[in-house]
């Protein structure tokens, strides 16, 4: 069962391809969020993205949080979805579906926050709504936030000029995750 929690959506005044490769290689992450993000690493890029691997550390509510997420969908400038295992309760998934469309003066962008659970499972999700940083209303404040960041960044231009470039094609990029992996670059 998909719960999608919390939407909401911005129009960024850059193209379209350079919002989708800044979201797509999460892109000065620990800045879409002063208050949550503290980091995220990519573990391993598909040829095709899907696949993909990331970690995300967040601290939220007192609790420190490491999600590993995979990429499920990667359609090139047009969508992007990703879920893992909740940190907090590993039957619990959890995930983020970020979609893109060009308009006029930009790019606009929508992020959906979602949990997928058993039917069997869903009462006990219950447990966690009583957080404040977990209620519908805090998650909402939390996606508008990251895409407040993410706005705020692309159109100031405060980010390195290669957080912008497509990470399937990023040579640094590819070669810092087989150092990760364990991998010889063959160089």
């Amino acid at each position: 069962m998909r719960l999608e929690y919390a939407t909401d959506s911005v129009v960024i005044g850059r193209p379209v391809g350079e919002v989708f490769n800044f979201v797509a290689r999460a892109a000065q992450y620990h800045r879409w969020h002063f208050d949550y993000h503290l980091r995220a690493e990519a573990l391993d890029i598909r040829p095709e993205g899907v696949g993909s691997a990331f970690s995300i550390e967040e601290l939220i509510d007192g609790f420190y949080l490491r999600h590993v997420g995979r990429v499920t969908i990667f359609e090139r400038d047009r969508r992007l979805a990703w879920r893992g295992r909740f940190a907090m309760c590993s039957w619990i998934w959890i995930g983020t579906d970020f979609r893109f469309a060009g308009v006029s003066g930009g790019t606009r962008v929508e992020e959906t926050l979602y949990f997928e659970l058993s039917p069997l499972v869903a009462p006990a999700a219950l447990l966690f709504v009583w957080r404040p940083a977990f209620r519908p209303v805090a998650c909402r404040a939390h996606v508008r936030d990251e895409l407040t960041g993410i706005k705020t960044m692309l159109e100031s231009g405060d980010h390195d000029p290669r957080d912008v470039t497509d990470p399937l094609t990023d040579e640094r990029l590819l070669e810092r995750v087989k150092g990760h992996r364990g991998e010889s670059s063959g160089r």
